[in-house]
């Protein structure tokens, strides 16, 4: 990581002002011309840098676009693409997974260097806050503390997913840096299970900081502060990396790593508390009962979202079939139709409420529509970009069941039951990969369960679609890295 490209993002943050309405719990003041150690001086300076890298998450290398419905869903196979290379450009590329062209070795290093580059103002947060606990009220600064290592352990964790090499086969093959201190010094690369038990450590760190977390006991607190109190900082946590984020990375992180047992066991937490009311599954009502303005996003099983005012230009440059002819993403029409939402060998339906609210086809054409404007644009669900799902804990556990899947039907049809869809009779890795598209599909998580399964890419239902290979699944390292 060079230090040229390392600066404090959150320093430089000009303005970042949310209009939605949860008020302005992620207000950014302007601090290019204020010092670091005044700016944590106070609970609220602190509060504000850890804002201001939530903020940052939404910056288009990382999950603005590159790592939830761009790039990462293009190595996912998720898209198909066109033949016209004045329409598709680089496109072509990425989805044939040519890491080495000057466009994809710059995108790849911009991401890189952002993720990096938030990963430092974790640090200088981490930093100043021990020695500054005593200016903290209540839990402050038990939450403050556990978020922001919660969030360097997110982004380090991703960038081993996509750098990082197909763990399940060489998890000693060398990955990434993982950097735990405020400083610009390259640090060396570390082999793929030291950087993993890293990320391991500082989610078990944030998990036991966040256990004061009000998610546990009050709900995700939705509804805003309460009467007579304006503090807006503990309220929307399924806005923040909470407790049970948390968990549900600790899943991820430790199914990546192949280590199922645990895996089961913090994805059984986040159902629990699913199963009490936490994050329910989502109302019929809200989805199929309200066609002109439907909860699309299943606002409330989200685990972890980001929040973006400006949510409607990831459909506006992606998505809306208006663009035309300029590239729109869709899934390739047989896929689509006789796979993932058709086929009943594959479990699919088309009154699979993920189908009734996010697609509409016409011209034999299918277009997603999950980051459509809702009716009501002033709904703070009309900011959301869900990163970690109610839903993927359920098929997490059904993958940890057993070698062969199959013990994990229940969690399945516990999930599919949810999406008006009938029961499997049978459960395989097959199966269970259609349901992961059908249920995180424009998310950013498929590329990374071909990868963990080692299993081929679906880009067609009748085309050829890659064997898996080190070559598509390990993403070279930035130059910016391997120069140093």
């Amino acid at each position: 990581m060079a230090r040229t490209n390392i600066k404090t993002t959150i320093l430089a943050v000009t303005a970042a002002i949310l209009t939605c309405s949860c008020g302005k719990w992620l207000d950014v003041q302007p601090y290019d011309e204020i010092a670091e150690d005044d700016l944590m001086s106070t609970e609220a300076g602190f509060r504000q840098l850890l804002n201001g890298i939530y903020i940052e998450l939404n910056d288009d290398m990382l999950y603005g676009g590159a790592l939830s419905v761009e790039m990462i869903e293009i190595m996912g196979g998720a898209y198909e693409m066109g033949s016209d290379g004045a329409v598709w450009g680089n496109y072509s590329d990425i989805a044939s997974y040519r890491y080495g062209t000057e466009y994809w070795r710059t995108r790849l290093n911009e991401t890189w260097n952002k993720a990096y580059e938030l990963i430092l103002d974790c640090n200088l947060l981490l930093a100043g806050i021990d020695d500054r606990k005593d200016i903290f009220s209540g839990e402050g600064y038990y939450i403050v503390k556990g978020e922001a290592l919660a969030l360097r352990a997110m982004l380090h964790f991703d960038m081993l997913r996509l750098f990082g090499p197909v763990y399940s086969r060489n998890p000693h093959a060398a990955a990434i840096p993982y950097y735990t201190e405020y400083d610009g010094t390259p640090h060396a690369v570390l082999p793929a299970s030291e950087a993993a038990a890293l990320v391991i450590a500082d989610l078990n760190e944030a998990r036991v900081l966040l256990s004061v977390d009000p998610v546990r006991t009050e709900g995700t607190r939705m509804e805003g502060p309460s009467e007579g109190n304006t503090d807006t900082f503990l309220c929307y946590r399924n806005l923040r990396l909470n407790y049970f984020a948390v968990c549900g990375l600790l899943a991820r992180a430790y199914l990546w790593t192949g280590d199922k047992a645990e895996a089961l066991k913090y994805a059984e937490e986040v159902i629990k508390a699913g199963n009490e009311g936490v994050f329910p599954f989502v109302d019929r009502s809200l989805v199929t009962g309200s066609p002109d303005d439907p909860d699309r996003i299943f606002s409330s099983e989200v685990i972890f979202a980001l929040t973006d005012s400006q949510r409607e230009t990831i459909f506006d440059s992606y998505f809306d079939p208006s663009r035309l002819p300029n590239y729109v993403f869709t899934m390739e029409g047989g896929l689509f139709s006789d796979r993932i939402f058709g086929g009943v060998d594959t479990g699919g339906s088309r009154y699979d409420y993920r189908y009734l609210v996010n697609w509409r086809t016409t011209g034999g054409k299918s277009y997603f529509y999950k980051y459509s404007d809702m009716v009501n644009t002033g709904d703070i669900r009309n900011t959301m970009v869900p990163l970690i799902r109610l839903g993927e804990m359920y098929l997490i556990a059904a993958e940890c069941q057993s070698d062969d899947i199959s013990g994990g039907l229940s969690y399945v049809n516990t999930l599919r039951s949810n999406r008006g869809v009938a029961m499997l009779t049978e459960l395989t890795r097959d199966l269970l990969q259609y349901e992961y598209i059908r249920e995180l599909y424009g998310e950013g998580q498929l590329f990374f369960m071909y990868k963990r399964m080692f299993t081929r890419v679906l880009f067609s239902a009748d085309g050829e679609n890659p064997q898996a290979s080190d070559a598509i699944f390990t993403v070279p390292l930035p130059q910016s890295e391997t120069e140093n």
